[in-house]
């Protein structure tokens, strides 16, 4: 897409913005996106998480707000770059479970683990890191799914979101300017997730304008919930960006017995459900504990996927349900 091309079409979704901002506010305060399992390594591990994702399954929660025409103002593309980047599937009937590794970029010594370590796992580097080019590059080569580690505003003072993060109370030329430059610092990945975002994830406003540019570039989003009320999901569907969200964090407490406490839940809901997306971190323990891990789903029938796999699968299931429900508005009685 042409540089100008681009703005026009970021242009566009501006004023598209103004026109639904206070729509859309409404919607999403009817729809909280509340997590399966909390931001707790720690909590005991109980039936009731399952139960959660049985309840959740009654219904998609889609939400959408009516843009005419707004697909014509984009380019004609053979895939999105969701699509082009993702790295190939392998079907399977099995429950499913995609392992996204956070936060990486600050050390080398995890990119090259990683390059070594069969996949393929989905890795989000944060975009502020050095020698992106190389280090994506390398994990890309050996089959893993790359994403970029969008840093945004959380809650409180003490945690720092770093460098370009994109913050509240920013001049819109400013946050333009930073989620540009986020977005720009290497090539090869299919989507975003939230590094930290707690406070923004919850401002419907600034998800609106950072789903324009998912949209506008063919990208996808998932959700780490580090907030449960973040409005992320409904933003997400409301502009028909492709996405999903996190279930388990795996190391909020840094021991093998704790993550592998969390790998089962993460198994528990693939059971229940078809699939489970578990968020972890490049520490030394997380990583070892996964290769263990690893080494036992042939035995379990569990099939380790990428981010993508999934969002492929919660897409297909839309579009059906779309051509399913234009069937039987045209329908006539009794058909």
């Amino acid at each position: 897409m042409s540089k100008r091309l681009k703005k026009l079409v970021i242009g566009v979704y501006s004023l598209v913005i103004v026109l639904i901002g206070v729509g859309l506010y409404s919607v999403l305060e009817q729809e909280p996106t509340t997590p399966l399992l909390t931001n707790e390594a720690s909590e005991p591990e109980l039936d009731p998480d399952v139960l959660a994702v049985l309840s959740d399954m009654d219904g998609d929660g889609e939400v959408t707000v009516p843009i005419k025409d707004l697909e014509k103002l984009l380019p004609e593309k053979v895939d999105p770059a969701w699509r082009q980047y993702a790295v190939a599937w392998q079907e399977t009937k099995l429950p499913r479970i995609a392992i996204v590794i956070d936060d990486l970029g600050l050390s080398y010594q995890a990119t090259e683990e990683l390059a070594e370590m069969t996949g393929p796992y989905t890795l989000a580097y944060l975009p502020y890191a050095e020698q992106l080019v190389y280090q994506t590059g390398r994990v890309r080569a050996a089959g893993h799914e790359l994403m970029v580690h969008l840093p945004m505003q959380p809650k409180g003072d003490v945690a720092d979101p770093g460098t370009n993060a994109l913050l509240q109370g920013l001049a819109p030329e400013e946050f333009e300017r930073r989620l540009n430059w986020n977005l720009s610092r290497f090539d090869g990945f299919v989507g975003v997730n939230n590094h930290m975002g707690s406070l923004l994830t919850e401002d419907a406003g600034h998800m609106v304008q950072i789903m324009a540019h998912l949209k506008a570039d063919g990208w996808l989003f998932l959700d780490s919930l580090t907030s449960p009320k973040s409005v992320g999901i409904s933003a997400a569907r409301a502009l028909g960006v492709p996405t999903i969200a996190r279930d388990v964090f795996l190391d909020n407490v840094q021991q093998r017995d704790a993550i592998e406490v969390q790998l089962r839940k993460a198994e528990r809901i693939a059971r229940v459900r078809g699939y489970a997306i578990a968020i972890g971190h490049p520490y030394p323990v997380t990583l070892e504990t996964l290769k263990d891990w690893q080494k036992t789903l042939a035995a379990k029938g569990i099939a380790l996927v990428p981010v993508s796999q999934l969002v492929g699968a919660l897409e297909a299931k839309r579009q059906h349900a779309v051509v399913m429900n234009g069937d039987a508005t045209h329908s006539r009685p009794g058909e």
